[in-house]
């Protein structure tokens, strides 16, 4: 995999000091200990965002969400135990307790029903690991640039 995609910095100015710009909280959805590792080495040299936290499991994804407000899920359909379309029904409804993450679905399952099931959701980008990875990385460094702009 490349990893010779830069993420943009923001630029800084005399009256913004470095502890005051805001990264982008990211939990990663991820039951692979290789594609976790893969996913965290590849984003570290994007400034703009933090993988906060770490989830094999539907529960476990969940109660990180109920904990903690991420800006961010990067999230595997097909989990340990569970599947990340429930975590992300559960960001939709009325209980959630925080403002909705910004989803990203990365998965070796990019069939058409996943796919529809996906937009049907209004997950707004979805993701062969296989295929799409560099492109999927470039979105994730894009969009944490432009929180980070818009959040400063």
């Amino acid at each position: 995999m490349n990893n010779t995609n830069q993420c943009a910095h923001i630029p800084l100015y005399s009256n913004i000091s470095m502890s005051k710009l805001t990264r982008m909280k990211v939990l990663l959805v991820e039951d692979s200990a290789l594609l976790r590792e893969t996913i965290t080495e590849t984003l570290s040299s994007c400034k703009d965002l933090n993988i906060e936290a770490y989830a094999a499991t539907e529960s476990k994804e969940i109660e990180l969400l109920t904990e903690v407000q991420f800006d961010m899920i990067l999230v595997d359909i097909e989990l340990a135990q569970g599947n990340g379309f429930e975590v992300i029904k559960f960001t939709q409804t009325p209980d959630y307790p925080h403002a909705q993450p910004m989803v990203i679905m990365l998965t070796n399952h990019a069939n058409s029903y996943y796919r529809a099931l996906a937009k049907k959701l209004t997950i707004p980008y979805f993701f062969d690991k296989s295929m799409d990875f560099d492109l999927a990385i470039e979105t994730i460094e894009s969009e944490a640039e432009r929180f980070c702009l818009t959040h400063h």
